[in-house]
């Protein structure tokens, strides 16, 4: 088939589900294309392995990006990881299952976006979610994302929750709940063990068994076409060979917090002058394509616990400790191979008065630094201090016409003056934890921050070490201003017919927490705008 109804552009979250909602409708055909494998097998299936093999580096799984210097990170480039492939980033994240704050959607709904207050977006939260814990308002227990409690059996959910309660942090049972603030063991989309991504999830069940949907991996989407300023259809490379896919009703991009925007752009949807420099056709202005990018910072500290087998490290006992949790997963699908490092969250207000928490951590069981590839030869814990709420916004631009080529990718870290002394203060408290009875016993060293006295020392600190947790939102953001943001409350692009946008990408305001379930909820409301928009039509 060339034509269909509907063309899905990403096989990420946003698309996965988008597809998966739209051909309940056995009338409706829908095309969802990815750029990369549909990688299966119990190396995906793990998640711990999965992660170890696709996060720090570039390859079919991973787009991989480098960003542009950052004068807010001493001028360092920083390695963005990006999911490609059936599930996107969900087919190597940690898989944390974290909504955010619901002041945050209470936010966008304020911003001008009705429709998506936390009390409109958490019937779809509950929608999504099948949880194997919580059976309460907050939570659904039959959606097609399995949500679990870690299956590692690890003491340092324990040790870690002490060392809390001894710095005086409240102890949390679920962060998605009445409250947020707090410590404790987080819950993951991970199925019996296994990892649980939005292909599995969204689209597997339904390969062979619904006619109308139609799952092209390995399809690299070049642009949007346009009738007028109707979206038509897509070019895409397939095979090695240019072809181009119809669309009857609607191209619905998915690309995520970076590619969305870099689709766009290439489709001469975005800047006028900045596409006309590049020689790009003007199909329609919109100045806020790629722009207001932004993410959570993060600051890693690290500290060594010698020759804990509870812990992953380089030497006989951490090599000994991995043979056993690969034999032991394999068998029980429990242990330490069922581990998403990022085992235990906190979520802190740094003020009495702060209305929402300003900073989270992650409490890693293991010593690894710059997104997996430096690794210490030392048995330890790393704890992953996070920015919630960052003034600073950036860009996606494109380098060159060349569809293949990777964007110019500009975070622009700490360019906001209250960034940094929001993220001191965070890692003061942070370090705070990890000197209490319970770890400081434990702990030999502090491997990074024996040095940092004051708030300039911890400062220099972390523009030297600060980087991304993947998290990209904004470059085509919801907004009532067509001069201000991409799309509107219905994620329908601004000032064309036939396109909409629905993925991370499309957040005014990144929430306070991980973005994956966010991003699979605004699918769910997309898909039910598009059914509804597109009721009884032929």
């Amino acid at each position: 088939m060339s034509e269909f109804d509907f063309i899905v552009v990403g096989g990420g979250p946003g698309g996965c589900v988008t597809a998966s909602r739209l051909t309940e409708d056995p009338g409706c055909s829908v095309a969802l294309l990815e750029a990369g494998p549909d990688w299966r097998g119990w190396l995906a299936d793990n998640t711990a392995l999965s992660m170890l093999k696709h996060a720090p580096r570039k390859s079919s799984n991973n787009w991989g990006f480098n960003t542009l210097p950052d004068p807010g990170l001493n001028n360092r480039s920083d390695f963005h990881s990006l999911g490609r492939g059936l599930g996107g980033g969900t087919s190597f994240n940690a898989l944390v299952y974290m909504r955010g704050h619901r002041g945050d959607y209470d936010e966008w709904a304020a911003l001008g976006n009705p429709g998506w207050s936390y009390a409109d977006v958490l019937p779809y939260f509950r929608k999504l979610e099948n949880n194997q814990t919580f059976r309460d308002e907050y939570h659904g227990n039959d959606g097609p994302m399995w949500v679990e409690d870690l299956r590692t059996d690890n003491p340092y959910h324990d040790i870690v929750k002490q060392a809390c309660r001894e710095a005086g942090e409240p102890i949390i049972a679920d962060f998605n709940g009445a409250t947020q603030v707090g410590c404790g063991s987080v819950q993951a989309t991970m199925k019996s063990g296994e990892r649980w991504h939005t292909g599995k999830a969204y689209i597997h069940p339904h390969l062979g068994t619904r006619q109308n949907l139609q799952l092209m991996c390995e399809t690299h989407c070049t642009r949007v076409l346009f009738e007028g300023r109707r979206a038509v259809g897509v070019e895409v490379i397939q095979g090695g060979q240019r072809r181009v896919l119809r669309a009857r009703r609607e191209v619905i991009v998915c690309g995520g917090g970076i590619l969305s925007a870099k689709l766009l752009l290439l489709s001469g949807v975005g800047p006028g002058a900045e596409l006309q420099a590049m020689g790009i056709p003007v199909v329609h202005e919109s100045p806020a394509v790629g722009r207001y990018l932004h993410d959570h910072p993060a600051v890693t500290l690290a500290y060594h616990i010698p020759g804990d087998p509870n812990l992953m490290g380089i030497s006989p006992t951490g090599a000994l400790a991995l043979l056993r949790a690969i034999r032991r997963w394999r068998k029980e699908r429990r242990g330490m191979g069922a581990t998403n490092f990022g085992e235990l969250s906190g979520y802190f207000c740094l003020q009495p008065d702060s209305p929402r928490p300003e900073i989270q951590c992650q409490f890693v069981i293991g010593v690894a630094l710059d997104h997996g590839r430096d690794v210490y030869a030392k048995h330890g814990m790393s704890v992953v201090a996070i920015l919630l709420r960052p003034g600073s916004r950036g860009s996606v631009r494109l380098a060159s016409t060349d569809p293949l080529a990777d964007p110019l990718v500009d975070f622009r870290y700490f360019s906001h003056p209250d960034d940094l002394p929001t993220m001191v203060a965070g890692l003061r408290r942070i370090a705070g934890i990890m000197k209490t009875p319970t770890m400081s016993r434990r702990i030999k060293r502090d491997l990074l921050t024996e040095h940092c006295r004051t708030d300039e020392d911890w400062a220099e600190f972390a523009r030297n070490r600060a980087g991304t947790v993947y998290h990209p939102v904004g470059s085509c953001r919801m907004g009532p201003d067509p001069s201000d943001a991409v799309v509107d409350a219905r994620l329908r692009v601004h000032g064309l017919q036939g396109l909409r946008v629905i993925d991370s990408s499309i957040m005014p305001c990144i929430v306070g927490g991980n973005t994956m379930a966010p991003t699979i909820m605004i699918a769910e409301k997309g898909a039910d705008m598009l059914k509804q928009d597109f009721k009884g039509a032929a």
